[in-house]
C-alpha cells in the first residue's frame, strides 16, 4: 500500500501545480474590458463604412428603372383617364434627376373611328414634381417600332 500512496502524492502535487500553473497564465492572459471595447468600435466603424459604399453604389443613377414615388402613379393613371382618355395596363418608371420619364401602355381602341392615336398602344409620359406635390404630366404617344429611350425627352 504504501508503493499505491506514494503514487497518490505524485499525481496529487502535479495536479495541483497545473492548477497554479492555469492561474498564473490566466493571470498574465487577462484583458478589460478596454480591449475588447476598443476591438469592438473598430468593427462597428468597418462595417458602417461598409455599410455606406454599399448604400451609395446601389442609389438609383440617371436612366435607371425605379419604383414610382408616392402618388406618381396615380396622378399617370388619372392624366391618361382625364386627358387622352386611355385606360393604363402598365407602366415603367426611370430615374431622370430632375424629372421622371415613364413608359407606358394602354389599351388599344381600333373601335373608335376619326382619332388616329386610338391605334398606339404606348405612350411616354414626363412627370415632375411642383412644389405644391403634384405632378405634372406631359404624355407624348410612340409610333412605329419606337421604344423611346429613357431620359430622352
Amino acid at each position: 500500500m504504501a508503493l499505491f500512496d506514494e503514487y497518490e502524492s505524485e499525481e496529487y502535487e502535479s495536479e495541483k501545480d497545473d492548477k497554479i500553473r492555469l492561474f498564473e497564465t490566466q493571470q498574465r492572459n487577462v484583458r478589460s474590458w478596454h480591449h475588447y471595447f476598443k476591438l469592438l468600435l473598430i468593427v462597428s466603424v468597418f462595417v458602417l463604412v461598409l455599410g455606406g459604399v454599399v448604400f451609395y453604389f446601389t442609389l438609383p443613377g440617371v436612366g435607371d428603372q425605379v419604383k414610382a414615388p408616392t402618388g406618381l402613379e396615380d396622378a399617370v393613371r388619372s392624366h391618361f383617364l382625364d386627358v387622352e382618355k386611355r385606360t393604363m395596363t402598365d407602366a415603367s418608371t426611370f430615374y431622370c434627376g430632375d424629372f421622371y420619364w415613364i413608359r407606358v401602355e394602354v389599351e388599344k381602341r381600333p373601335d373608335i373611328v376619326g382619332k388616329p392615336n386610338n391605334t398606339v398602344s404606348k405612350y411616354i409620359a414626363r412627370a415632375t414634381q411642383l412644389p405644391e406635390g403634384s405632378w405634372q404630366i406631359t404624355a407624348t404617344p410612340l409610333t412605329g417600332d419606337d421604344t423611346g429611350a429613357p431620359c430622352s425627352q
